[in-house]
């Protein structure tokens, strides 16, 4: 079967979480909290699960058509999801897909999905339709911590090793419950960086703080500073620009990855999904669409290319001014396409002169930077890693392009895919089948895999960088 048929719902379960007064009505003889479970996976109409590199949270929604007997209520009388067991927000939902792909599984502890706010609902005589929301139960604890101690207080702890200490420390209390994040992410999930800061919290909201820190991170090894915080199928993520380039080029050498990753555009592909030689699985479905390629007035307006950077000394008062290019980068930026060259037609990377964008920072050397830590290299001081992060954020994103493939259970956010797009020439198609400029290497920002009763796909929006070919390749 191929992968853009319908999927199996192996388990869709909601969990209401009874209160004391509910109890005692449904004749539990403890004095505690119990679960009402109920299974629907008769009944789901559709689901749609969202995955996007700028978002703490994973966020998921389903509709579902009952027609009175999912549960019954205190009194006995079967009704609806909604109404019989009073679904007004907060309940637990289970939910395991599998189709040929793989398998889509937030049923862990720790991987739930919560639904916020009462479904909205339409009513016919003989049936219910009702949509409900809902976001990771990870995402939704995150957003109620707020982080009360200071991380790195002499200046010298890494911070990436601060963001893993956030995420352990981060606890909240329940009326059932004692919720913490720990285990909610993985080593490798976590890329190192080199710079170290302080960060004293003040009560501050937990998932705000962290991506606060996004910009002032710098890679370890080298690469340009810029981090991205993110939820996704393998929990928390603070990953920079640079290391998810290297490491998808280090996955794209693996062959069976390389293939699972690797969708062919061609104007003349059938959409059909139940082809029996040629299940399609690999193939982009519908025409790709750009949403921005390469807005030049905006990339010169964001500094992009180059900006100027002004630095008062708070004791001396010296001022130093330079310019930042991506040409004088020492950073070593690692691109999605065939390395950064210089525009002849560009008058920013011609005259390093030319500028539209302007940082001024106000520096003490014997004082902590903004954030925390002496200042005892050029490195950590914020007039160096901030306006280099933000010209990598505005590289990264020169061209947007949607997509939608058959459904792709192995997918996920921060991850690179290989993208063929045909050639379009008068020349016979077969010396030379896609084209090199527009074709490569895309790094996934969003992701929406989409079921319904009879077909399953998968919608990417992809960001690259730089035209053509990787170097590595």
């Amino acid at each position: 079967m191929a992968f853009g048929n319908a999927s199996n719902y192996s388990k869709f379960q909601v969990i209401k979480r009874l209160t004391f007064e509910q109890d005692a009505a449904e004749g539990n003889p403890f004095n505690g909290n119990i679960e009402k479970k109920v299974n629907i996976e008769g009944k789901i109409l559709g689901f749609n699960y969202y995955e996007s590199i700028y978002s703490p949270m994973v966020t998921a929604s389903f509709l579902m058509q009952s027609t009175g007997g999912d549960t019954s209520g205190v009194d006995d009388f079967a009704g609806t999801l909604k109404d019989a067991a009073k679904i007004r927000g907060f309940e637990e939902v289970l939910i395991k897909v599998k189709n040929e792909s793989g398998v889509l599984d937030w049923t862990k502890k720790k991987r739930r999905f919560k639904i916020i706010g009462s479904p909205f609902n339409v009513d016919d005589p003989q049936k219910q339709t009702a949509y409900f929301s809902m976001v990771s139960m990870n995402g939704l604890f995150a957003s109620n911590m707020v982080v009360k101690k200071a991380y790195g207080q002499k200046g010298k702890a890494k911070v990436s090793d601060c963001v893993k200490k956030m995420l352990d420390n981060g606890r909240i209390s329940t009326d059932y419950e004692n919720y913490d994040l720990k285990g909610t992410w993985k080593k490798e999930n976590i890329h190192n960086t080199e710079n170290n800061m302080k960060i004293t919290g003040n009560n501050e909201p937990l998932l705000d703080t962290i991506n606060a820190l996004c910009p002032k991170s710098i890679p370890e090894g080298g690469g340009d500073p810029g981090y991205f915080f993110f939820e996704n199928i393998d929990g928390y993520n603070y990953k920079s620009i640079h290391m998810m380039i290297m490491d998808g080029y280090e996955q794209h050498k693996n062959k069976r990855y390389r293939e699972t990753h690797t969708y062919t555009y061609k104007a003349g592909a059938s959409a059909n999904l139940d082809l029996q030689d040629d299940p399609n699985d690999y193939k982009v479905l519908l025409t790709p669409i750009v949403r921005r390629d390469q807005d030049a007035i905006n990339a010169l307006k964001n500094g992009t290319y180059n900006v100027r950077v002004c630095v008062i000394n708070a004791q001396t008062h010296e001022y130093n001014e330079k310019i930042y290019t991506i040409h004088n980068n020492d950073r070593k930026t690692i691109t999605l396409g065939d390395g950064i060259e210089i525009n002849p037609q560009n008058i920013q990377e011609l005259n390093p002169e030319s500028y539209c964008q302007t940082h001024t920072f106000y520096v003490d050397p014997n004082s902590e930077v903004e954030g925390g830590g002496e200042i005892t290299e050029d490195l950590y001081s914020p007039d160096h890693y901030l306006p280099r992060a933000l010209m990598r954020y505005g590289l990264l994103h020169a061209q947007l392009v949607e997509v939608q493939v058959p459904c792709n259970l192995e997918l996920t956010v921060g991850e690179l895919i290989q993208l063929n797009i045909e050639n379009i020439t008068q020349d016979p198609k077969i010396l030379k089948e896609y084209n090199d400029h527009r074709s490569g290497l895309y790094l996934i920002l969003h992701l929406c895999h989409y079921f319904d009763m009879e077909n399953s796909y998968t919608s990417l929006t992809l960001a690259r960088d730089e035209y053509g070919k990787p170097r590595q390749f």
